[in-house]
């Protein structure tokens, strides 16, 4: 089978304090370590600041072979909550990541991997898509087990390898997935959005 390979850039939160050591990053290695060797970038942001950073490196040109942006951080409906979730100045809402990423995500993906995160009316997603021209975004539009959802984020990982990231390609690599993983899919309330222009 012909693979298009294209590497992860994820960026990762703390989940559940200090003393917890639960991480994508085991996923990440198994992703890279199987079949399809996919190559990732993963860093852990624990504030603000430090998402942004990444954010800017990750639309560097030295890293458009990696056009998936796993985003691996507790959110809430149209927010992003990469450090203390007590603090305002630290939440990233949907508006000010579309402005970050305004022009420069074409031939790019983001999933974002925190509950709710994309539980938005369809022509918001779709104005985000055009606002950034990246290919696609993915969420989940229900709370989620952690163990759950990483278990299927790597399938969708994997099942995106099997197609290049066009919009017409992400209906196969979609009609695939939930073939083989619809009843995950359903549970966590997945949804992928496509730019349709």
């Amino acid at each position: 089978m012909f693979i298009w390979r294209k590497g992860i850039f994820c960026l990762e939160a703390e989940w559940f304090g200090l003393r917890s050591s639960v991480s994508v990053r085991p996923a990440l290695e198994f992703l890279r370590a199987g079949d399809f060797r996919v190559p990732f970038i993963h860093r852990d942001v624990a504030t603000r600041a430090e998402l942004e950073h990444y954010l800017r490196k990750w639309l560097q040109q030295a890293h458009s072979d990696f056009p998936i942006l796993w985003l691996s951080i507790h959110t809430r409906r149209g927010l992003l909550l990469p450090g203390d979730v007590r603090r305002r100045d630290e939440k990233m809402d949907f508006d000010d990541l579309e402005q970050r990423l305004a022009g420069q995500c074409s031939g790019r993906m983001i999933h974002f991997g925190g509950c709710r995160t994309i539980d938005l009316p369809r022509e918001r997603i779709q104005r985000f898509l055009r606002t950034t021209r990246a290919v696609a975004v993915s969420g989940f539009l229900e709370e989620v087990d952690w163990s759950e959802s990483t278990l299927f984020e790597m399938a969708l990982l994997l099942e995106l390898q099997r197609q290049p990231l066009k919009p017409a390609a992400l209906v196969a690599m979609q009609r695939r997935l939930m073939r083989h993983h619809g009843a995950m899919a359903k549970r966590l309330g997945f949804r992928l959005h496509r730019r349709t222009r």
